[in-house]
């Protein structure tokens, strides 16, 4: 991902006051202690039971030292409710809807970002086309004044972007590193373009701690982006970074296949999330598109949309999307279609959707191990008595739907 250069005056953070914003913010309460086991089942099947959480520390980040430039002029939202009463806000502000899988894409650019060309609109329709539900919109270091499609619910993010060089731990030969995160589901406005990134260290983590405290004074839910993008990144700062409050990470980046798949000296994303899933973090697994080029299949463009997503089970609305993206109540994907990915009783279990072609294999693993492989379109395997499993479905031409790590 490219991100435009130069040195922008510093811009002000603005709470907003819209009350739909403002209940988006259950993600964040919910990534700080609602930590559900994985996705319920479609509607046409029975209810399962209810997700287990696993147990963990709330989100908390540590203060670093400011930037080595001019001040960002954020403005705390000192009046922002706190996590009980978003809670309570959202049970009570509407009628109860069934939740339904929702496609969704939490990595997507416009023309605002400075690296697409196309606008808000174009955009829209392009996810429209393609049977999207909601996309969440992240322009780097802009939060883009957002627009709603007709069949699209279209989320305020922004991706806070840094690319300095030479950090520790070090990367590839070239020096070059990218610190950046996702906010999904922001309430606070950036007027013009964010200068927040921290200068006066080398070291990953106080930079991936800078986007904390952004986070502070937007809201949303902390999504690490591309983290193996120019190497970098291990299973010890992952578990870290996790500990620290971050709740979502890029497991399958479409405009980063190379990166994605690690090489003989560097672990793939698969494994790097089990690195840190080992050590008993929370952390929830991204596909994503990371588009910002929306020409049509055929002409050759470097980040195309499409390539990757989550499925969700919320009700139709920001706020319970954001609430099941910090829950992990979703599978990603980047073809496969899944009918269920579920805690049953005591048993994680797994099914493709009905009408999906081709044969499929559905892996098991186990505190970072692959236990079992099926041949099939369902499968299911009882809970370690410690520990989490994950699966991961694997269809004939490749394409795969990663489904969340579950604990008892």
């Amino acid at each position: 991902m490219s991100s435009s250069t130069g040195a922008p005056p510093p811009s002000t953070l603005r709470p907003t006051a819209t009350p739909s914003l403002a209940r988006a913010r259950v993600a964040v309460a919910c990534a700080a202690a609602a930590c559900a086991a994985v996705a319920c089942a479609a509607p046409d099947v029975p209810p399962p039971t209810s997700p287990k959480p696993i147990p963990d520390a709330a989100v908390s980040v540590m203060e670093i030292d400011a930037p080595n430039e001019q001040s960002t002029g954020v403005a705390s939202d000192a009046s922002a409710p706190d996590a009980a009463e978003i809670v309570a806000t959202v049970a009570d502000s509407a009628p109860p809807q069934p939740e339904v899988w929702l496609k969704g894409s939490t990595h997507v650019h416009a023309r605002p970002s400075g690296d697409s060309t196309t606008p808000l609109p174009d955009v829209i329709a392009w996810y429209e086309a393609n049977r999207y539900d909601f996309i969440v919109l992240t322009d780097h270091n802009r939060t883009t004044e957002t627009q709603q499609g007709a069949s699209l619910m279209v989320i305020p993010g922004i991706e806070l972007t840094h690319n300095p060089s030479n950090c520790i731990p070090p990367g590839d030969k070239s020096g070059k590193c990218r610190i950046h995160v996702n906010l999904l589901g922001v309430t606070g406005k950036v007027d013009g373009k964010l200068v927040w990134a921290n200068r006066k260290t080398q070291e990953r983590l106080p930079k991936y701690e800078a986007a904390l405290e952004v986070q502070k004074q937007l809201g949303g839910v902390a999504q690490i982006n591309h983290p193996n993008w120019f190497w970098g990144m291990n299973g010890d700062l992952l578990a870290e970074l996790a500990r620290r409050g971050f709740r979502l990470v890029e497991i399958a980046n479409a405009a980063f296949e190379k990166w994605n798949q690690g090489d003989k000296d560097h672990p793939s994303l698969d494994a790097l999330w089990d690195q840190a899933l080992v050590q008993g973090v929370t952390l929830w697994g991204i596909a994503s598109d990371d588009a910002h080029d929306y020409e049509p299949s055929n002409s050759p463009t470097k980040y195309p949309a499409g390539g990757g997503w989550v499925v969700v089970k919320a009700q139709r609305t920001p706020q319970a999307i954001l609430a099941a993206l910090a829950a992990g109540r979703f599978y990603a994907s980047n073809g496969v279609v899944l009918h269920r990915a579920e805690v049953d009783g005591d048993a994680l279990v797994v099914e493709v959707a009905a009408g999906q072609r081709g044969s499929y294999l559905i892996d098991f693993i186990e505190n970072g191990k692959r236990v079992e492989r099926v041949k099939a379109r369902s499968a299911r395997r009882t809970l370690p008595a410690t520990g989490y499993l994950r699966a991961l479905v694997t269809r004939g031409d490749g394409t795969k739907a990663w489904v969340q790590p579950a604990r008892r």
